[in-house]
């Protein structure tokens, strides 16, 4: 059983691994969720200080609130420490002797376990999250009328306006931005809970950055011994015949590109599961 894959058997699997993760990481996750709220509380409390103190929230008196600009900088900050933080909260404990080795005893077999973590990680969690924040931010901006608009309004005219670039509308909506970041971060920081013992998040960023020098250094070392000027000419003749097909050839590439580097983390961190022992 250890490689099979039975559809009955993974629902039931799916349903206990998404009970467990839940009461584990509940509060972590209504935490975050509900940081709008939690940062427009904080941004009042200050705003009314440099007025007669909390008493200027009831007394009419105009109190800046936080804009938009400010919103979505914390929704940025908030999003990436989530999606950095809660691969190594919810399966981290792989690495570790007896809660893995638990884990291993479950009455499943490897992929469909693996399966399950990856829905769970890459999929379930990051979406309750983004539904819960944004939601709570919508709340926010119906309870508070001077707040303005709401991200998920701000999104929504984002997506109707597009991307142009060059006069081209591109097809890519915000939310394929945002499902591509989410599936590169989580694979990358679920590999990391699974390939480090300790100090998981901590060793996953030094790995990034480790490798990000070693691919400039490669990068700049065949910049050296290549004829750049002509590369750029012959890029830019074939970007101006194929104009016509800029958005398709946008969008496969960069979908070809998310799942070269999903996938391959995926299939990295399936190895490191199928070998898992304690």
């Amino acid at each position: 059983m250890s490689n099979s894959f039975n559809i009955s058997r993974f629902r039931k699997y799916l349903a206990f691994d998404l009970k467990s993760r839940w009461k584990d990481q509940r509060l972590f996750l209504i935490t975050f969720a509900i940081l709008p709220m939690i940062f427009h509380l904080i941004y009042l409390f200050f705003a009314a200080l440099g007025h007669d103190g909390i008493a200027a929230l009831f007394s009419g008196i105009p109190i800046s609130r936080p804009p938009l600009g400010f919103r979505l900088a914390i929704f940025a900050a908030a999003a990436g420490l989530f999606l950095m933080i809660f691969p190594s909260r919810t399966y981290g404990f792989l690495t570790e002797k007896a809660p893995g080795a638990d884990w291993i005893e479950l009455p499943a077999s490897r992929l469909e376990k693996f399966v399950s973590m990856m829905l769970v990680c890459l999929v379930i969690i990051p979406a309750v999250f983004f539904c819960g924040y944004l939601v709570s931010d919508v709340l926010v901006c119906l309870v508070d009328k001077h707040t303005g608009s709401s991200i998920l309004g701000a999104w929504l005219r984002f997506d109707n306006d597009g991307i142009t670039n060059g006069g081209v509308k591109l097809g890519a909506k915000g939310l394929w931005f945002l499902a591509s970041g989410v599936l590169q971060t989580v694979s990358v920081f679920l590999l990391g809970a699974l390939l480090f013992k300790k100090g998981k998040i901590a060793k996953t960023i030094l790995a990034l950055f480790v490798i990000s020098m070693a691919l400039s250094a490669l990068a700049a070392a065949t910049a050296s011994s290549i004829d750049i000027p002509s590369i750029l000419e012959s890029l830019a003749k074939w970007t101006e015949s194929h104009m016509d097909h800029f958005d398709f050839w946008f969008n496969f590439l960069a979908n070809l590109y998310l799942i070269i580097i999903v996938g391959g983390l995926g299939l990295w961190s399936w190895f490191k599961v199928k070998k898992l022992q304690h």
